[in-house]
């Protein structure tokens, strides 16, 4: 494969695709196309995250499993997938990023495949933590193309598109579960990933715009710890990245909390028929795909009047949230229900697209893929990764309303750290851009 990696000399010095033609002037199909594809790419993968959310029944009567141990499942899945981000996102800016994006996804496929052979619950613990594992390759590293091809006023609007796949994925793997069941419903999330994986293969992707010097593999894995360590203290030195991470934590709980027990919470609590709970989510979802879409819209236009205008974007849409996640809570089963569900997702995503291209704008020369991979590693890690498992522990020691009250409470933490982060976010980024050390 070509592209992705160094320019080849004689070439004149900037952006460039794979072979060699410019970013800017190139036919709109191009970067438009490779959009399409990781976007479809980027909701297979979310759909293999939240394939089983659908069939708890089915995964309680085949293993004899509680409520902490559903919860435990996501758990499994998220501390691998969080952990990989930073290999990933260190390999994403080295090496040819179609490449890194294919192996994650192919791993992510045949492991969720054979997810669908195991007949205990510590076999399907293992497939669900190397799905994982492979699904981390996609966001960080399709993130740095996207935010490389479409640098500019419209960056945010576009990475929206790209994040249209967290919730069409959502869907996509709870109607798979709810149509095939468990074990059919890993498989048939399975196949896609394949199909896109080979489609990305021939994407002309944009080469890094400074290109690293060739080492060897072994060479690679040796330096690792060390050189991502170093990387990881210098991006950690940019104040205003700090608060972004604080925040994004608490969002991923928040979200991961309501994406793992939302289905369960629809039917227990609110005593929704099967049939009910699919339609409330699909509207529901249906406003958080409106929300990425108006989120990165709003960022964008806000950028242009303020430096840290995509910030407050995710400041008045996690305040917004909470509100609306109350009457979720507390409101019987009926229209206002309906309609405060679709305003809970609707304003809880407006935060992707902007947070994203903001990342982008904060990190240094040549460390936007590490700069992602480090934000989604600490969300996922210290926030999704435990959310599933917390919410189903209070759920087992008391009940599910009482454990949902937790996620909602902490989208409180997550607007006073993203509020805090605005305040030096002009200053940090003029800093990146002129390539400048970073104060603490």
């Amino acid at each position: 494969m070509t592209g992705g990696g160094r320019s080849s000399a004689g070439k004149r010095p900037g952006n460039t695709l794979a072979r060699g033609n410019p970013v800017r002037g190139t036919p709109r199909a191009r970067p438009t196309l490779i959009l399409i594809v990781l976007a479809l790419t980027n909701l297979v993968s979310y759909a293999a995250r939240n394939g089983l959310v659908a069939v708890y029944p089915d995964l309680k009567a085949r293993f004899g499993i509680d409520d902490a141990q559903l919860g435990l499942l996501q758990t499994v899945f998220m501390l691998p997938h969080a952990a990989a981000t930073l290999p990933f996102g260190w390999a994403g800016d080295r090496y040819d990023r179609r490449r890194v994006i294919i192996a994650g996804v192919v791993l992510a496929s045949l492991a969720g495949a054979a997810g669908a052979l195991g007949h205990s619950y510590g076999g399907l613990a293992m497939s669900r933590a190397c799905v994982g594992l492979g699904t981390a390759a996609v966001v960080p590293v399709a993130n740095s193309i996207l935010a490389q091809l479409f640098e500019g006023p419209h960056k945010a609007s576009r990475l929206s598109i790209f994040n249209l796949g967290l919730f069409l994925g959502g869907v996509a793997g709870i109607v798979a579960g709810s149509a095939y069941g468990f074990p059919a419903v890993v498989i048939v999330i399975a196949a896609p990933g394949l199909v896109f994986a080979a489609m990305i293969g021939g994407l002309p992707v944009p080469a890094h715009t400074e290109p690293p010097p060739a080492i060897p593999w072994w060479r690679y894995l040796a330096q690792f710890v060390t050189r991502f360590t170093g990387e990881a203290r210098g991006l950690l030195r940019i104040r205003t990245l700090r608060w972004m991470i604080l925040s994004t934590v608490a969002m991923a709980f928040a979200a991961g909390g309501y994406a793992a027990w939302l289905k369960e919470f629809l039917t227990r609590e609110k005593h929704l028929t099967e049939v009910q709970a699919n339609l409330l989510l699909a509207i529901s979802i249906a406003g958080g795909v409106g929300g990425i879409l108006v989120g990165g819209q709003i960022a964008d236009r806000l950028r242009a009047r303020l430096a840290n205008g995509r910030l407050w974007t995710i400041v008045l849409g996690m305040t917004l949230t909470l509100p609306c996640a109350v009457l979720a809570l507390e409101l019987p089963n009926g229209p206002a229900l309906y309609a405060a569900g679709v305003a809970t997702l609707f304003f809880i995503s407006w935060y992707h697209a902007p947070m994203a291209a903001s990342v982008d704008d904060l990190a240094p020369p040549g460390k936007s893929v590490a700069a992602q991979g480090l934000v989604i590693f600490t969300m996922h890690m210290l926030g999704t990764a435990p959310s599933s498992w917390v919410v189903g522990e209070v759920s087992k020691r008391s009940t599910l309303q009482v454990a949902m009250w937790v996620p909602t409470a902490v989208l409180v933490i997550a607007a006073i750290c993203m509020a805090i982060a605005t305040t030096g976010f002009a200053a940090d980024h003029a800093r990146a851009r002129a390539g400048e050390p970073t104060a603490a």
